[in-house]
């Protein structure tokens, strides 16, 4: 079973979303596969909306006592996704889910020279603990 988490910023428009997310997951079978997202805009969200018909294998991670998105789980899968939460701020969120994973899907697009993105922070520590690129 494949275990993989999804990050990606919050302003990834919906084709940069098909391109970056969607297309790299044609080449799985989602019955073989397992998600971990978290609960912020973007490219979570988006997630979310796409497999909530696709499958019930979901984790949702989410800062605070509740989260901050959900998918409409009415007569959808999303009824029987999993949520885990009370985490204190995304990183400690993220370092969660980058535990439990096997692989990762994750793209930045707004780290420049001033700023690295919590993305792309991502992307390096599942590299640096050798998790498999989506």
């Amino acid at each position: 079973m494949k275990k993989i988490y999804v990050s990606g910023n919050g302003n990834v428009s919906w084709e940069k979303f098909q391109q970056f997310y969607i297309e790299p997951l044609k080449k799985f079978n989602l019955d073989e596969c397992e998600f971990i997202i978290g609960d912020f805009s973007g490219a979570d969200t988006l997630m979310m909306e796409f497999l909530k018909d696709k499958t019930e294998k979901v984790t949702i991670l989410h800062v605070g006592k509740r989260p901050r998105y959900f998918a409409n789980s009415f007569k959808t899968k999303a009824e029987k996704w999993k949520v885990i939460g009370g985490f204190t701020s995304n990183y400690e969120r993220d370092t969660f889910g980058i535990d439990l994973c096997t692989h990762f899907l994750a793209v930045d697009f707004n780290t420049d020279e001033k700023r690295k993105s919590g993305t792309l922070k991502n992307i390096e520590k599942c590299f640096a603990l050798n998790k498999i690129k989506v």
